[in-house]
């Protein structure tokens, strides 16, 4: 009856550790599952950081509608840029904080000023003409600068009263009482004079004037030194002011370079966003935004640190994107906390099979023992 008993021990034992086996291997597969769960989490996340792209608010002039688009140099920078949803105009600079532009106005702009040139509204003119007027190949002798100075009398001196500007006009006398003669441009007795604070005044007058004169009259002027056989008489204004805003701010950044530069052997850098937050998050960029006094019309461009993700701010939905990835990293470290919770209990779990299996075994090497001396005390007396 012992050996039976045994027997029957034995066999509660052995299903026992089978059973403690078992469950140990299901808490295995569902660690393995932890760590699957683990890898989902964080391609999730991954997946988030990735969306934060750059993106602009714009909106749309007919319909008033806004929508987001991808913020890159077409988008922000180009001639056909997207009207920004928060009016403000952007520029691009590399690390020596040259201007990014586009490569026929970086090859214009350096033909223009080599040739001797430096007045915005003159390149305004040989980019919307063309830039191939044929008073580029005269510059030297000043035949450009000239028809531009004519032209501008001649349109000034064309308009009536109601067409002249209280500001306009007020600068035009200011400009004869400091030249003190009958043309604004004749300024070489007050050169010669050597009074460097008059200098002055008649420099920031002068150029305040031309500003107030081209806002108002620019496609006359450029009728009258247009070559009207072929070329348009009729001036696109919002170009024109454009060529003139892209003509200060490269004076303002001291140089420009082409966008296709960095095109390399594949793709278009103009159009890659990816690319263009790349550069800006590694330093090589920085977004800025354009502000011009309306006083003094000086330019100043604002950005922050370039290698700094707070950059990506100067565009609209940047702030949007911020939220989102802050929201995607709370759940990501909500999940692994829940992943190691579970872990630490299937760990503690294992640890208490580990520990009864232990005791069975144990107790399954004694059981067998019994088992095997009963079975040699009782049948030894026949051997």
């Amino acid at each position: 009856m012992g050996m039976a008993a045994s027997q029957a021990r034995l066999l509660c034992i052995t299903a026992r550790i089978h059973d403690v086996e078992y469950q140990a291997q299901s808490i295995q597969n569902a660690k393995l599952q932890l760590a699957t769960q683990e890898d989902r989490a964080y391609r999730e996340y991954n997946a988030a950081l990735d969306a934060q792209t750059l993106t602009i608010s714009t909106i749309n002039t007919s319909t008033g509608e806004k929508s987001t688009i991808p913020a890159n140099f077409n988008n922000l920078c180009s001639r056909n840029r997207v009207l920004s949803a928060t009016g403000e105009n952007f520029a691009i600079r590399n690390k020596e904080g040259r201007l990014i532009v586009e490569d026929e106005i970086e090859e214009a702009y350096y033909n223009f000023t080599t040739s001797g040139m430096d007045d915005p509204y003159q390149f305004a003119l040989f980019m919307i003409n063309g830039q191939n007027m044929q008073h580029l190949d005269s510059v030297g002798d000043g035949d450009f600068s000239s028809a531009i100075e004519d032209a501008e009398l001649e349109t000034y001196q064309g308009l009536d009263d109601t067409e002249k500007s209280q500001k306009l006009t007020s600068l035009h006398d200011k400009l004869l009482e400091l030249c003190g003669g009958e043309n604004i441009y004749d300024s070489n007795e007050l050169m010669s004079s050597g009074d460097s604070e008059k200098i002055k005044e008649y420099e920031e007058t002068l150029d305040n004037y031309r500003k107030e004169l081209y806002k108002r009259h620019a496609g006359d002027i450029n009728s009258k030194v247009s070559n009207e056989e072929t070329l348009p008489e009729e001036l696109d204004s919002p170009m024109f002011n454009y060529y003139v805003s892209i003509y200060n701010q490269i004076n303002f950044c001291g140089g420009c370079v082409s966008i296709e530069d960095y095109d390399g052997m594949d793709g278009d850098a103009a159009s890659d966003t990816d690319w263009l937050q790349s550069m800006i998050q590694s330093g090589q960029f920085s977004i800025e935004v354009i502000d011009e006094n309306k006083k003094t019309g000086k330019l100043e461009l604002t950005a922050t640190s370039p290698s700094s993700d707070s950059c990506l701010a100067y565009t609209n939905s940047s702030e949007i994107d911020n939220r989102a990835l802050a929201k995607a990293e709370a759940e990501y470290e909500h999940k692994l906390k829940q992943i190691d919770k579970k872990d630490k209990m299937y760990d503690l779990e294992l640890s208490k099979l580990e520990t009864e299996r232990t005791a069975l075994t144990t107790e399954y090497d004694q059981v067998k023992k019994v088992i095997s001396d009963n079975i040699e005390r009782t049948f030894g007396i026949f051997s």
